[in-house]
This record gives structure tokens, sequence and C-alpha cells, in this order.
């Protein structure tokens, strides 16, 4: 008899999706993590002054309030809760004028019609479809494995999007040209595009409707993105389970083609009827060894493209007071709004910022986003303080080294700041408590999923996406020929940002193979349209 039912390698929240599905589902489960914490991209650490939390890589759990973990798992039960802002977004220009997106839809149409009545309108239009209309024929599509070129035209023709097909051949950039005149509310939009990792390629047009639907549904974890993997994993072990930290898995055991177990880098072995790999794509092919799998998948694995203009980079404060926005002035709504974009006012400025990290070099005028989350949840900051941080766009490499992150953190630092109190009128060093520049050379320090800082565990680009991740011989979640071998990373089919959808996935395909009982209903189309 085998240790367990199944072992999940990786405690990130996918992984931990798919192990509480099965947990309860009544498999004895094991999640081995070879940090000492789960999480993955959900943590939450103290990095400036004690009491302060912040989250080092998730923070907007977009689409959240539609994700059937929450409500399948009850996972307020163990201690995750998330809340839903209602001014979701403001841009700021330098010029002083912002616009404002919040889940009132006649307040963003005011918002944008300061700016154009016709993109006003457009907006009113395009929101009614793909955020109210047809949102929840988004989220089936993410929770349910993808299908394929035919399969998909199919699911457009149901959902009666025929336009889909359409925007697919496009790049992103074109589908808002083509939708606003507005060049603050087109640049608004092209910074969200690049928020989500992803990029202007083409046959990557979709995306826009994508960024329609979701635009006013940014949720912000209560007490911090590491409570969500702390949750699941009590789940886990509420329902008979083991989830072990400091467990690092140095082979996948394949014996006769069918994955028998695995060898832990203390060299003890756990064997199990079926494996799960909560990691990126070329690990897990590493690790259950490459010519295990077919020639192409083995290949795509040694050419996985990991990420593309920009890692990830954090600016941390701890601070007395949140930020006084001068846009503020214009819009008072502006200091309210949970995600607050700066630094880029035109494409032009996008398209100099993205040949700068493509060439290895610190944006000349960086750009990003950001939140000061103690303003939602006061449990962010001892009482009366506040937690803030800035995400600016960065490459893994300056220089041709990710190093030098190392060698001018300070600097860098202080040029960051520097830019965030071109916007904010209170950043002063009265104000400022601490700061803390979290590095693209940092990310993978932590997070060998993580490779050269990309923090969706692979690019965003058309052959890495819908049933082309990570290939489409594994886009149904399992192991391509090896038998008993499940993958469920956000390298993974329908992979990246948090919302659990390849760990849900990936339990119903194991369910369905290994005669578990599937006690969850499925999220069907047809109750989405």
């Amino acid at each position: 008899m085998a240790d367990y039912d199944g072992i999940v390698i990786g405690g990130g929240h996918n992984a931990l999706t798919c192990a509480a599905y099965l947990a309860k589902a009544g498999a004895r489960i094991a999640v081995l993590e070879r940090n000492d914490e789960v999480g993955g991209g959900t943590t939450t650490w103290e990095v400036t002054l004690p009491g302060f939390k912040h989250n080092m890589h998730a923070n907007y759990f977009i689409g959240f309030d539609l994700a059937p973990v929450c409500t399948d798992l009850e996972l307020d039960r163990y201690g995750f809760e998330y809340l839903l802002p209602k001014i979701q977004h403001a841009c700021l220009y330098r010029d002083g004028r912002a616009i404002v997106i919040q889940r009132d839809l006649d307040k963003t149409c005011a918002s944008i019609a300061r700016f154009s009545a016709r993109d006003a309108d457009a907006f009113r239009c395009l929101y009614q479809r793909y955020a109210i209309d047809k949102r929840r024929f988004f989220a089936a599509h993410m929770y349910n494995p993808p299908p394929g070129p035919d399969g998909m035209r199919e699911r457009f023709e149901a959902g009666e999007l025929p336009e889909l097909a359409e925007f697919a051949a496009r790049t992103p950039y074109e589908v808002i040209n083509r939708h606003f005149e507005s060049e603050q509310v087109r640049v608004f939009f092209k910074k969200l595009l690049h928020i989500v990792h992803a990029n202007d390629f083409v046959g990557t047009g979709f995306w826009f409707p994508l960024l329609i639907a979701n635009v006013t549904s940014a949720t912000l974890p209560v007490g911090g993105a590491g409570n969500l993997p702390k949750a699941l994993a009590a789940l886990v072990e509420d329902h008979g389970g083991t989830v072990r930290t400091s467990a690092h898995v140095r082979r996948i055991v394949v014996e006769h083609g069918t994955a028998r177990g695995v060898e832990l880098a203390d060299g003890s072995t756990l064997t199990a009827d079926f494996l799960v790999s909560g990691v990126d794509f070329p690990q897990t092919v590493q690790l259950a060894e490459p010519t295990n799998f077919d020639d192409d998948v083995a290949m795509k694995a040694r050419n996985w493209r990991w990420t593309d203009e920009h890692s990830l980079m954090t600016m941390h404060l701890a601070l007395e007071n949140p930020p006084s926005y001068r846009a503020a002035e214009f819009d008072p709504d502006v200091d309210k709004a949970y995600n607050v974009q700066f630094g880029a006012d035109d494409t032009n400025d996008l398209l100099i910022m993205l040949d700068e990290m493509r060439a290895g070099r610190f944006p000349s005028k960086p750009a990003g986003n950001g939140c000061t989350n103690s303003v939602f949840d006061p449990t962010y900051a001892p009482e009366g303080k506040h937690v803030s941080f800035w995400w600016p766009f960065a490459s893994y490499e300056l220089g041709g080294k990710s190093s030098v992150w190392d060698e001018r953190r300070k600097e860098y630092e202080q040029t960051l700041l520097a830019v965030w109190r071109m916007y904010a009128t209170n950043l002063g060093d009265d104000n400022v408590l601490q700061s803390y520049l979290y590095t693209p050379h940092d990310i993978p320090r932590y997070n060998i999923s993580m490779v050269r800082g990309s923090v969706r565990l692979g690019a965003y680009n058309a052959d890495q996406l819908g049933m082309n991740r990570p290939h489409p011989k594994l886009a149904d979640y399992r192991g391509d020929t090896i038998q008993g071998l499940y993958h469920c990373g956000s390298g993974s089919a329908n992979g990246g940002g948090v919302n659990g959808a390849p760990g849900y996935n990936a339990a119903g395909v194991i369910a369905a193979d290994q005669g578990l009982d599937r006690w969850w209903s499925s999220f069907d189309f047809e109750d989405s349209s």
C-alpha cells in the first residue's frame, strides 16, 4: 500500500486548492513545500517594521468573487475573507487630472466623460456586455479545462460572443485603440494589460474583453494574501491530509511509465497512487526526467519563455498617514481608490519604458500601480498607521546582470520614492517610517518556480496561453505520457494570478481518473450566459 493516495508538490495556492478538494473527497493527501511556509506567490511578510503587513507578490485577487474555491471550501471557516472595494482604480496623470473607475457605472462614465464623452458611451456599452452580461461566461471558461481551437470557436458562438475570434487575431493595443479615442483612456487599459503581466502580442487581443469584464472585480484579502494558503492548508489537515514545509522534492519517481512517488532532498522517499505538480512546467519535466515525456513536450520545457518586458518590483512603505495624491483636487475619489496607476501619460511613455526594459535599462520614467491596503483593511498595520506599495515595471536584468539590483538597491529605492512624491504630496521623511524595495532579483531567491522573476510562471505569449499552456498534450492537467502524473501550477492551463482555477480544474480531472467522489458542482457554461 502506498504511503498516500496523492502527493502534491509545492505549497502555492493552486497546489493547496487542488489538495483541499481532493482531501475533502476522502483522498489521503500529502502536500510537500520546500520553503518554511506555504504560500508561493501568496505570502505576507513584515519587511519594513513589526506589525506592518506587506503582500510580497499577489495583492489584487482579481475576479475572486466568482471563484468557486471560496464557497465550495467554506474558506471563511478557516480564516480567509476578502473585500471588494467600491472605488477600484484611479489613473493619475502628470497634469493633475485622473480617471476613476468605480463599481458604480454612472460615476465611472462621468469620470471618463471628462476626457471623452464618446469614450464614456463606449465604456458603458462594453461594461454592460462584458462585465455584466458575460462575466460569468468568462469565469466558466476559466473554471473548465481549455478546449481545442474548434471547441473554442464553439464556446464563443454558444456564448454569443462571435467578436472574440476577431479580437484574438489582433494585438490588445489595436483593440483598445479601436474602441477608445482619448489617449488617457487608452493608456489606462494598456497599463492594466501590463499590470496583469500580459503584453501587446499578435494573437492575444482577447485580453481586451477580459480586462473590461474584470475591471471592477479586484478584491483585497483581509489580513494579508498569506491567509489564503493558511486557510487551504488548515482545511487539508482538517480532512486528514498532511502539509509538510521544508520538504524539497528532488525527483519524481517514474517506473515503467507510471508516477510512483517522490524522492526528497534528504534522500527519503514517499509513495503515492498519483502525483500532482504545483510547480513550474520546466521544473516538473526535470523532476520526472525529460526522457519520460514526448520529445516536443521536453523541447518546449527547455525553450520555455519565462517573462517578457517586465518582472515584479515592489516599493513597500510603512507610513504614519496614507498617501495624499495631487489628483484628488481634480477628483476627491482618487484618495479612496484601491488600485492607483501613475507614471505614464500616453502610449509613447509606455513604449519608451518597455524598450528600455528590453534593453536591460532601469526606466527613465518609471510607471506602474500600487495600493494602500490599510485604508480598506486596518489590520494590515498597527492602529492609526498604514502600509502602501507601488509596483513599477522593471526588467529582471540590468546591463545583463540581475545582481545589479543588490548593488544599487538603495539608489533605486530613492529614485522610485522621488517619482512617487511627484504624485503624492505627503511622502516626506516625517510620514515615511520605513521603506523596503523588493526587486526582481529577490523573487527567485524565495520561489524557485519564478525563474527570472516570472510571477506568472511563464510569459503570456500566444503559444503559452489557452490549450498551449503549458503544451497541448498537457492542457488537460494530465502528465502527457506519464500515468498518474498531473499538474496544477500557474504555468498550467488557465494559470496565472490568484483564482485557484488550475487547482480546481486539476482536482476535477483527478477525481474522475481516480474514482474519487466529486462532491463539488461544476462551473457550467449553461448557467453563465
